[in-house]
């Protein structure tokens, strides 16, 4: 009998989840239809939105869901560029999605420092967050591989305070540790069903009460990310693994100075 694991990687689809997706698939009805199975999808839709929404504190009409985690990275930080954030801020030891989708944004990108401990520094962050521009933050709320848990209420105090827009990953803490979207200040905030035990391709951009939050693919009337886009740079041939390179540059050079400039100390918080 094998026993499984990697639940931080990927979690096993729960039996509950298994049984409703065979309802669901075996009774069909788009959701956007006027008729009765229509209507019934609809109401699975919203109901499931709801559940989203009272997981993470949030009003259930500011969740958007989408087709994963990667996704809805990628359209929170068009979200924040659409409203008019000039430049990003991400933390060096955020996830590639995070940090691929800045790079590939078209605006200049800061590289937050993290300590020995993996814990952003938050007096490096209140010094950028001076600088021109308004500023774009990007902070995990617990690593995928580290288990460190940032502290996001601090961050976003100092984000609100000079008029910045606060993005936080909480994929990976979600289900595992509490994740309150008003005690976290955050403006958007994004989730993955494979991390809790529903099925992979499924994933939530959650919002702010009265944000916009811009769609990233054409698709009108289509519950999600799809629609209209906002304008960026287009990539050229070799550019995606140019920006890959150089976000692992950058990254392990912050770790690599954080280290040997600041000693750990006391044992690292993790997500349980």
């Amino acid at each position: 009998m094998s026993i499984y694991l990697d639940y931080n990687s990927t979690a096993l689809v729960r039996p509950q989840v298994q049984a409703i997706m065979a309802e669901v698939l075996a009774e069909g009805g788009n959701p956007n239809a006027v008729h009765a199975l229509g209507r019934r999808a609809r109401s699975r839709i919203e109901t499931a939105r709801a559940q989203v929404a009272a997981l993470v504190g949030a009003d259930p009409t500011a969740v958007v869901f989408s087709s994963g985690g990667t996704e809805a990275n990628a359209q929170g930080i068009a979200s924040a560029i659409a409203a008019g954030c000039e430049r990003l801020i991400v933390s060096a030891t955020e996830h590639p999605c995070v940090a691929e989708a800045a790079m590939a944004s078209g605006i200049p990108v800061e590289v937050l420092p993290v300590d020995g401990n993996g814990v952003v520094d938050l007096d490096w962050l209140a010094g950028a967050l001076q600088r021109p521009g308004r500023a774009a933050v990007a902070i995990h709320h617990a690593n995928n591989e580290s288990g460190v848990i940032q502290p996001i209420a601090e961050a976003a105090a100092l984000v609100r305070a000079a008029g910045g827009w606060l993005h936080v990953d909480a994929i990976q803490s979600a289900g595992k540790i509490a994740v309150d979207m008003r005690a976290l200040d955050a403006d958007t905030l994004t989730l993955s069903g494979h991390k809790l035990g529903a099925a992979q391709g499924s994933g939530a951009l959650v919002g702010r009460e009265g944000l916009t939050l811009v769609r990233i693919c054409t698709a009108p009337g289509r519950s999600g990310a799809c629609a209209r886009a906002p304008r960026t740079r287009r990539a050229s041939p070799g550019s995606a693994s140019r920006r890959r390179s150089r976000v692992a540059s950058l990254s392990k050079r912050r770790i690599m100075q954080a280290g040997a400039t600041r000693r750990p100390s006391g044992s690292r918080r993790r997500a349980r």
